[in-house]
């Protein structure tokens, strides 16, 4: 147990000092971003992370509340005072000091605790879940940014070749080897080319300033995001997958939830048994000079009965959050199944596409050169060709994106990530 404490309290202090190093200035990034950084800022300043902090310190402070036994109350009682014939004045007056409160049954008290208890370990469970959800959010939009970039990247390569093919057209019209209208098709389609390269300027840059925010930053503050789109992870089998999700901290708070039913169901139970109220006191006569003890013990008749529709409520509340987790489970089932088979589909296509389809479309856009400038195609058989080859850089880009945003969700439901120390130094680290 020492050795527990121990090793999580040096993750602590890694976490702090990264955190030093992470808010030394924007500029201490060289504005250069990778997802590790990114994870350990979002899990610092995110708002739906911060906003734990307040209901873990309510819900402590319910837990105080449920440990306080019964008040006592002092009571004053003043009889026969102040009436008239014999009771007029004081002369008559019985005045009684009493001190009272109540003997609580069935266990309510011990209830009370387990019914916070339950829904402090349930809060505890959702933010470590709200985390690992956060970070899937994080990576898809990470994903989504490098796959910005990737587009613009091919933009660019798009214009270059557009421009090349415009000074190659150039040359033959100059020649007299074609006419000028294969000239200005040429340039309509480098203009074209510049368009769609500002195009994916613009969708870079917003896809920054929405990365950003999950740390509350601005895109300004990112010159270079770090990653590729090409580390695709290896196939998985869905068994897997499910079982690895059954064994997660989701399902540990579907548990979670059930069990705060039940602890309100064991309070509801505790009701079942009639509190005793009591009460003692000193009773002086004032007209006999005397002094008395009193004492008064009450409870009510029939407090199973009265309690049995709260208990039948309590029940269902129950049976409905057990149909409940076995519907999301359900929900979440399908998801992984789904998730997983597109994923392991965009693993071998994009493997296709990079080792087949591609070395084709390449060799056959440079023999179709070649042939064009000896008069062999025609220019829309080598326009055909380039775009056929940009077409399939895009196609890789695409399916890459796709395959790394199932692979998120995967890693997500299943709480196993790349980002998964992160999550889980985060949950040490608040409990």
């Amino acid at each position: 147990m020492n050795s527990f404490y121990s090793h999580a309290r040096k993750r602590m202090c890694t976490l702090i000092v990264s955190s030093v190093l992470l808010f030394i200035s924007p500029t201490a990034m060289s504005k250069a971003i990778t997802l590790e950084q990114a994870a350990r800022l979002t899990l610092q300043q995110h708002p739906d992370l911060q906003r734990y902090k307040s209901l873990l310190t309510a819900t402590e402070a319910d837990r105080k509340l449920a440990n306080l036994t019964p008040a006592y109350h002092v009571g004053v009682e003043a009889e026969n005072l102040l009436g008239s014939g014999d009771a007029s004045g004081i002369n008559n007056a019985e005045l009684t000091v009493s001190l009272s409160s109540v003997f609580e049954m069935g266990g309510k008290r011990g209830a009370r605790i387990s019914l916070v208890d339950a829904n402090l370990s349930l809060l505890q469970s959702e933010r470590y879940v709200a985390s690992l959800k956060l970070l899937s959010e994080l990576t898809r939009h990470y994903v989504k940014t490098l796959a910005a970039k990737e587009r613009l990247t091919l933009a660019q390569t798009s214009v270059s070749l557009a421009d090349e093919a415009l000074s190659i057209v150039k040359q033959r019209v100059e020649k007299g080897a074609t006419n000028k209208a294969e000239f200005l098709r040429a340039r309509a389609a480098l203009n074209q080319a510049k368009i769609d390269k500002a195009s994916a300027e613009t969708a870079l840059a917003i896809a920054k300033q929405s990365l950003a925010l999950f740390w509350q930053g601005d895109a300004e503050a990112i010159d270079k995001i770090s990653g590729s789109l090409s580390n695709l992870p290896a196939k998985r089998q869905y068994s897997a997958v499910y079982q690895q999700f059954l064994e997660s901290a989701n399902v540990e708070q579907f548990t979670q939830a059930i069990n705060v039913k039940e602890a309100e169901q064991n309070l509801v139970e505790s009701n079942a048994s009639a509190d005793i109220s009591w009460r003692i006191g000193v009773r002086r006569s004032q007209a006999v000079q005397d002094t008395s003890v009193v004492a008064a013990v009450s409870m009510p008749f029939f407090a199973e009965q009265r309690n049995q529709g709260a208990t039948q409520a309590a029940l269902a509340k129950k049976e409905a959050a057990v149909i409940a987790r076995d519907s999301q489970i359900l929900e979440i089932k399908a998801l992984l199944f789904k998730a997983q088979q597109y994923l392991n589909f965009t693993i071998d296509a994009v493997k296709h596409i990079n080792d087949v389809v591609l070395p084709d479309l390449e060799t056959a856009t440079t023999l179709v050169l070649e042939g064009y400038q000896r008069g062999a195609y025609s220019y829309q058989d080598w326009i055909a060709s380039r775009d056929a080859l940009i077409r399939a850089r895009a196609k890789v880009i695409e399916l890459s994106e796709s395959a790394l945003v199932n692979q998120s969700l995967v890693e997500q439901w299943t709480g196993v990530s790349g980002q998964a120390s992160h999550t889980q130094e985060f949950r040490n680290n608040h409990e």
